[in-house]
């Protein structure tokens, strides 16, 4: 039986593989790909920076893709912020 955290990081996997698998990579998410990532599973946080934006600030290898460590910067960030927004309801 999985815990809860090792439940959490396989459906982060899960969510990654769903947008990357899109063109068949299993280990690159593309512009376009990751702007549908971003309006289906999380629009909340798309209010204050647009899928251009992201895509460019995760990129940090610059090879057109983000990788699954670009990904979790993505991760990482939105978690910050919605664990700041738990704490001001």
């Amino acid at each position: 039986m999985l815990t809860d955290l090792e439940s959490a990081i396989n459906s982060l996997i899960e969510v990654f593989h769903k947008y990357s698998l899109e063109k068949g990579n299993y280990h690159a998410i593309y512009a376009d790909d990751l702007k549908r990532l971003l309006e289906t599973e999380c629009p909340k946080y798309m209010k204050k920076k647009d899928a251009e934006t992201w895509f460019k600030e995760l990129d940090i290898n610059k090879d057109g893709a983000v990788n699954f460590e670009e990904f979790l910067i993505l991760v990482i960030k939105v978690g910050v912020e919605a664990h700041e927004d738990i704490h001001k309801e």
